[in-house]
């Protein structure tokens, strides 16, 4: 039997090796390009997913495995990304694997904007959908349903395959790292959820990626203030209004309100000031 742990990694091999052809040289993770990603995971199987399979009275044992993603930054916050991950996993009460592959389409939310100097550490949010398709040696005289407590030996056909496919439905958060100008390291945790037969797998995957496609950087200044969104303390400052070396409003008297909303210009520093910057009234006495 152990030839079916091979074959996870007989699959994936002609992926990895993508990963080590020369690129060209360009910034990494910016709007527009294409990342190419190597992953290895811890995953955790809920006792539903060999549901639909011969073996659906037993469990999987806890499996580390590998895959490969494709990413692509629709913009600075957004991106897509395509992973097949693989595992050979044994069977919880049987002397038997079988092979895991989890295929599945992410979109991602990044909470920081990527045109930072390096380093630079992004976290991010992550859903998506897909499939588990569980792979397993045919049984030579299939059973209806094999009981947790069976310790008869179970025939196999080696040289034919069956297989069981679940929808699955993630979820999931992480963060980047900028490792320099066209690698990456990230780290996530992912829940799997079967769409069709429940249960929820858990996943903890630290992957590296590199930039494949070059694409020239891109320069925003949301405002139009003259300081670009990744230098800017305020990125959202109304049109036409006066900027200090931080981008954010003037306030000329330091009381909190900016002169374009100060209707009292020019109060004496400490003094306490409504919401129009003008002073407070004091109570009579």
């Amino acid at each position: 039997m152990t030839h079916k742990s091979l074959r996870p990694a007989r699959r994936l091999l002609p992926l990895l090796l993508l990963l080590a052809l020369p690129g060209p040289v360009a910034v990494a993770d910016e709007e527009g390009t294409l990342n190419l990603y190597l992953k290895g995971s811890q995953q955790w199987f809920d006792s539903d997913r060999l549901d639909g399979t011969p073996f659906e009275n037993f469990d999987l044992d806890d499996s580390s495995g590998g895959g490969v993603g494709f990413g692509f930054n629709i913009t600075d916050r957004w991106a897509l990304e395509g992973v097949v991950d693989g595992y050979s996993v044994d069977i919880d009460g049987l002397d038997e694997k079988v092979d895991l592959y989890n295929y599945h389409l992410d979109l991602f939310w990044q909470f920081a904007g990527q045109f930072c100097n390096d380093p630079c550490w992004q976290p991010y949010l992550a859903i998506g959908v897909g499939e588990i398709r569980i792979e397993y040696d045919r049984l030579i005289e299939p059973l209806p349903e094999i009981p947790p407590d069976f310790e008869g030996p179970i025939l196999f056909d080696r040289s034919k395959e069956e297989h069981d496919r679940q929808t699955m439905a993630n979820f999931g958060i992480g963060v980047k790292y900028r490792l320099g100008p066209r690698w990456q390291a990230r780290a996530d945790a992912r829940a799997f959820y079967g769409v069709e037969r429940g249960g929820v797998d858990g996943a903890l995957s630290f992957t590296i990626g590199y930039q494949w496609m070059e694409s020239p950087p891109i320069v925003r200044d949301t405002d139009a203030d003259g300081f670009i969104d990744n230098v800017d303390m305020c990125p959202q400052t109304p049109p036409g209004v006066n900027v200090d070396n931080t981008g954010c409003p003037v306030d000329s008297d330091s009381d909190g309100i900016p002169d374009y909303l100060d209707l009292c210009a020019g109060t004496p520093f400490g003094t306490a000031v409504d919401e129009q910057g003008c002073p407070e009234e004091l109570p009579e006495r």
